[in-house]
């Protein structure tokens, strides 16, 4: 079984796929993964208590249904409004 790779943002080489958890204050956590080659930590997405009870109630939401495409689109939205706050507090 071979391991999913991707191209590190920093270095572009290829590198195994291995996602990881950092906590963050406020109960935050930043999954990432980390180039073997490099180091770069390639953020893929934060998530906070919030999110993880609509993705809870998502994943035990019938496919194709209004309530899962509601459920996605809040999700997607609250992910890219906690990424921004955090990626802004970073730049401080």
């Amino acid at each position: 079984m071979t391991k999913e790779k991707y191209v590190c943002n920093k270095c572009g080489k290829h590198t195994p796929f291995v996602q990881e958890v950092e906590n963050l204050p406020d109960g935050v956590e930043r999954h990432y993964a980390e180039c073997q080659s490099c180091g770069y930590q390639s953020t893929i997405f934060y998530i906070d208590s919030e999110i993880k009870s609509l993705m809870y109630q998502q994943k035990n939401t019938a496919f194709g249904t209004k309530k899962k495409e509601r459920l996605t689109k809040q999700i997607k939205g609250l992910m890219g409004h906690l990424k921004q706050k955090i990626e802004l507090e970073g730049e401080k």
